[in-house]
């Protein structure tokens, strides 16, 4: 019994592994008759195989759980689904993208992660550190993001492996750094691909893996939940499952949301109802996810669009929103409904019954909103002073301020740009260097070393000029840990950026210093913005960003991390020796 159980898991893995491939090769490449006929005829297959498989494990666990139960009828429902629609494309002979093919892809692709996520999640055995399974991942997405963006149907002329290697890193990322024109040397199929890398890169691939997992296995085992904890930074390993739901549905909401605002900011005359919907969708993922990607040639600042400062505000807003991390909307959320069901027993309960239990900001919440207002009000007013006579002379008051504005959250890992960077002033230009390499808040969609590490080290030079032994703030000791942590993220970005610079300077030397450096800070912070000279990097030179924006994306120290903790297991040492102290300037 269990053998064959096993046998048709292993029979519908293969087959979500070929469904995969069905997918790429039907909106991959340009199909004749037969070729759409076959592919139709595996979907069907496909689904009739899922869904039997489903039935089956329905039968064989009638005492299942509730929630568990539930999630099964849901994969049942849409494997029939599948069938019934792979048969319509069939008897109707609605091929080439005809009838209803693109629903039924979605459905394929929908199941086949769904297979593919919950086998990779019910590996029991898990001999991968959570540090070094987190790299891995992206990883493994850039190389199948690559190799789509290959596919003939992806590109109008063409694109070079170097060139699919960098847009999908920078992409994964959510970095924004392209050497082609995204709206016009991709296709619409094409530019759907990189919005699904932004997406999944922006969360990360192991939080839709693990959902998925979690949604189709149950609760998994118990290294598997740890590692989600640790992965997430849920409270306790109990709370995985609804954390990641939680972060998926915030996402989700919030991008649609932001896609409505820009599809009403929108001109009514701009390319069709369904291009103004998919450029509304397109840069709501986009600007959540802090990647910068725009289907304009000039971003933002292309004409018609850098004197629209309301949708520059929309997209300034859902910046600051992905950039402030998912513990804060956690926190937020879990502060709110203490409240709310306290109110709630009091106006549909007897009062005496009602509890009220204080709820709490975190440390960590108030140290991200706090340097992040710090860091957006501050860099606006810099910016508005030191361009009011150069990149804003072409703004009126209000123009000038919202210009002012948006700069100063774009340079915190979002890459979307109002005015010509190349021709800002060297100040500026040096204000922008500090407050890319600082970027968003730990937890989020955004890269550089964190607003909390770089708030820390300011509190750590505090408390050295008064003489005190630790850091308070709000009323709470800052583990000395943290601290450690924080200076260890600045040394190795530090490190990280240098090397970088130091590559492309000697690859490509007569592009400039300054246009090279804000480059390498760009890609290492996952930021996105250039001064223009992107498309005119060597071969070399892209693969030394390549590498920077990786490595900026998962944090080199949690690269570092997970190397040595894979290779090299930590021991703990319970022998304590002497101090001694040693003399530091």
């Amino acid at each position: 019994m269990k053998r064959s159980f096993l046998l048709g898991d292993n029979v519908l893995f293969a087959g979500s592994i070929l469904a995969f491939m069905a997918l790429v090769f039907d909106f991959g490449f340009r199909n004749n008759f037969w070729h759409q006929l076959l592919t139709d005829s595996f979907y069907l297959v496909y689904g009739l195989l899922f869904f039997g498989r489903m039935q089956r494990i329905i039968l064989d666990n009638p005492a299942a759980r509730r929630a568990r139960r539930f999630s099964r009828y849901i994969i049942l429902a849409a494997a029939g689904l599948l069938t019934l629609l792979a048969l319509f494309n069939l008897l109707e002979f609605a091929f080439i993208k005809k009838g209803f093919i693109q629903p039924t892809a979605g459905l394929v692709l929908f199941l086949a992660v769904l297979d593919i996520s919950a086998r990779a999640y019910a590996i029991e055995r898990q001999t991968l550190h959570p540090a070094l399974a987190f790299v891995l991942s992206f990883f493994l997405l850039i190389c199948i993001g690559a190799m789509l963006l290959q596919l003939p149907l992806a590109t109008r002329q063409g694109i070079s492996f170097i060139d699919a290697l960098f847009t999908s890193t920078s992409a994964v990322c959510v970095t924004g750094l392209v050497v082609l024109d995204t709206g016009q040397d991709f296709t619409l199929f094409g530019q759907f691909i990189l919005l699904m890398l932004i997406q999944l890169g922006a969360l990360g691939m192991l939080t839709f893996t693990n959902l998925f997992g979690l949604f189709f296995q149950g609760y998994g085992s118990y290294r598997n939940r740890l590692m989600i904890k640790d992965m997430i930074n849920a409270r306790d390993i109990g709370d995985t499952f609804n954390t990641l739901i939680k972060i998926v549905t915030f996402t989700l909401l919030i991008e649609s949301l932001g896609a409505l605002l820009i599809y009403y900011n929108l001109d009514p005359g701009y390319a069709g109802r369904e291009g103004r919907a998919f450029f509304a969708v397109f840069h709501a993922v986009s600007a959540f996810g802090n990647a910068g990607f725009s289907t304009l040639t000039n971003s933002l600042y292309e004409e018609g669009f850098r004197h629209d400062y309301s949708l520059h505000l929309v997209i300034a807003a859902l910046i600051i929103l992905g950039g402030v991390g998912y513990s804060v909307f956690i926190n937020f959320y879990n502060y709110l409904k203490i409240i709310l069901r306290y109110y709630y027993q009091r106006l549909y309960r007897r009062k005496e019954e009602a509890v009220y239990r204080k709820p709490n900001i975190s440390v960590n919440t108030r140290i991200v909103l706090t340097a992040t207002l710090a860091l957006l009000l501050g860099g606006a007013l810099a910016f508005y002073v030191l361009e009011y006579d150069n990149t804003l002379a072409g703004h009126d008051g209000w123009g000038k301020i919202a210009t002012a504005f948006f700069g100063s959250v774009t340079t915190r890992t979002a890459g979307f740009n109002t005015v010509d960077t190349a021709s800002l002033t060297l100040p500026t230009l040096l204000l922008f260097f500090l407050l890319m390499w600082v970027g968003a808040s730990p937890g989020s969609t955004g890269g550089g070393i964190k607003t909390t590490t770089f708030a820390l080290s300011l509190m750590n030079i505090y408390r050295q000029i008064l003489g005190q032994d630790r850091i308070i703030f709000g009323w709470k000791q800052i583990p000395a840990q943290a601290l450690q942590r924080a200076t260890a993220v600045i040394l190795l970005s530090l490190l990280g950026i240098g090397a970088s610079i130091f590559s492309v300077l000697y690859f490509d030397g007569h592009l400039g210093l300054m246009p090279i450096a804000f480059e390498c800070i760009s890609a290492y912070s996952t930021v996105g913005l250039s001064m223009g000279i992107t498309a005119s990097l060597s071969p070399a030179s892209k693969l030394t960003l390549i590498l920077a924006m990786f490595v900026g994306r998962v944090s080199f120290l949690t690269l570092l991390t997970g190397i040595a903790r894979q290779f090299a297991p930590r021991r703990h040492n319970p022998i304590r020796y002497p101090e001694e102290d040693i003399l530091i300037n």
